[in-house]
């Protein structure tokens, strides 16, 4: 079977390459007498979801992250397909939907009268077989190209709001889902499933035939978009109606006029909307507070900036915070960003925290230097914000490494556990240090390739990034040895504010 496979792919590419190299030269193409070929292609295309959906499902079924020393499939995806996050996890879950066997879980509280037990155990069953017959159903809509990525992305979508225990369940709406791909756009498609998934939640029961009491709860969620090209965050928050109820009591003491004016605004311009914005603010600014006051001193949003940047900013200006989330003077300005809190020195050829000194009473801890050094995870293509990340020991504590500076960058949960301490190449893990050669952090692959570092747009924004760069183009590597900048201030022993 694998060998079929090899010299399938390799046709297709061959074929590809020659399409490629025909295509490339369009003025010698007329429309009439390829678009059918063409329009038969992206029917072949449609194929190509099924097969990843399948591979995807392999993927996590065996683990792929192994083969990149990584606990998880999506790394596997993400670095050797180079698919983006999301996309990779779309996949796994079609592929889940389509391949994963299915097990209706018995209730976690069974009747005591056994005709009752018989009873809900064989409506437990035939619920089982039914989701079988709806997988296999839509497995068949799959070979017969009934839906484009893109379609299967919008009913995947759609489904993530099913209730689990929806009546009918996933399998047989997404069959349905996947029949109904066949002759509905995009945007009527996703309308027609979002109904269908409504009328299941409606429905839901579980195997006891009750209502699950818990079902909304189990739903609650919040996502914070990407920055629009204006700096707007979009914000979805799903809530429960006990916590919405809760919610919109907070909020509503900010909608009257007046309320959280600006110190000096006279009249109240703001609409209702942007009243209760100021309210949500008001709200979060007095947490950060309390917890600024618990935490002596270290807030909850902290830049990572150079002098260079001080100096030369503008309106726009955009400075790295510890979220992951870029921000602007006036963003800074209005969360009170004063810069006067404390310095945090970098060394500007190494790109390494040297020193920190307070100049006021600010009690700052290690993550601080941390973060002015690399902004996001160290571990190379990720771009994990500061504020999810944790303080990893380049040589174990175990072994004997030392909390200073020196010794300690940050990695995301998942990269943290990638890393192996022991630096034997088990599990096909590698382990993450500083090159000898290049003084840079990167990851050291188990199979002794070459070292990879962290080379991501929000990696290299960070201001100790900035400053090796800038460092390093101020002296010749034929020149003589560089010595490291002196430190502004003594270093302190910071061990005693690790938590690493």
């Amino acid at each position: 079977m694998a060998d079929e496979i090899t010299q399938i792919v390799d046709q297709i590419e061959q074929s590809l390459e020659r399409l490629s190299d025909i295509m490339m030269d369009p003025d010698s193409l007329a429309l009439q007498e390829i678009h059918e070929d063409f329009e038969r292609l992206e029917s072949a295309f449609n194929l190509k979801s099924g097969i990843d959906a399948s591979f995807a499902y392999v993927c996590d079924r065996d683990n792929a992250g192994q083969l990149v020393g990584a606990n998880y499939p999506i790394e596997y995806l993400t670095q050797r397909l180079g698919l983006s996050r999301r996309a990779g996890f779309d996949r796994i879950e079609r592929g889940k939907a389509l391949f994963q066997p299915i097990n209706i879980p018995e209730p976690e509280v069974l009747p005591d009268d056994e005709e009752d037990k018989a009873r809900e155990e064989e409506e437990r069953k035939r619920r089982e077989d039914e989701e079988r017959k709806a997988q296999a159903r839509a497995r068949q809509q799959a070979k017969e190209r009934a839906a484009s990525e893109e379609k299967q992305r919008i009913i995947n979508q759609a489904l993530r709001d099913l209730s689990e225990h929806s009546q009918p369940g996933r399998s047989e709406i997404y069959a349905q889902a996947m029949e109904a791909a066949k002759t509905r756009g995009p945007e009527d498609l996703r309308k027609f499933v979002e109904n269908l998934v409504r009328q299941a939640n409606r429905q839901a029961r579980d195997t006891s035939g009750k209502r699950d009491p818990f079902a909304a709860f189990k739903r609650r969620s919040i996502q914070i978009g990407e920055p629009d090209s204006q700096g707007l965050s979009k914000i979805v928050i799903m809530a429960p109606a006990g916590e919405a109820a809760l919610l919109k009591s907070h909020l509503d003491a900010g909608y009257a006029p007046g309320s959280n004016m600006p110190d000096g605004s006279k009249e109240d311009k703001r609409t209702r909307s942007q009243r209760g914005f100021d309210q949500l603010m008001k709200i979060l600014r007095s947490f950060s507070n309390e917890k600024s006051k618990n935490n002596k001193g270290v807030g909850s949003v902290v830049l990572s900036v150079t002098m260079d940047d001080l100096a030369n900013a503008d309106e726009n200006t955009q400075f790295p915070t510890n979220t992951g989330i870029d921000i602007d003077c006036f963003d800074a300005l209005r969360l009170g960003f004063t810069g006067t809190d404390f310095v945090v020195q970098v060394d500007s050829f190494t790109g390494i925290p040297l020193s920190m000194g307070e100049t006021r009473l600010a009690d700052v801890y290690l993550r601080m230097a941390i973060l002015a050094a690399q902004a996001v995870c160290a571990w190379f293509g990720c771009t994990k914000p500061f504020s999810e990340l944790e303080i990893h020991h380049i040589r174990a504590y175990i072994q004997g490494g030392l909390t200073d500076i020196d010794n300690l960058l940050a990695l995301c949960r998942e990269h943290h556990r990638c890393n192996n301490d022991n630096r034997d190449g088990a599990g096909n893990k590698g382990y993450i240090d500083r090159d000898p050669e290049t003084g840079e952090v990167a990851v050291f692959p188990a199979n002794g390739g070459a070292p990879q570092p962290n080379t991501t747009h929000q990696y290299e924004q960070s201001a100790g990034q900035k400053l090796k760069r800038r460092g390093q183009k101020k002296y010749s590597k034929t020149g003589p040895p560089r010595q490291p900048d002196p430190p502004l201030f003594p270093v302190p022993n910071l061990s005693e504010h690790s938590s690493a």
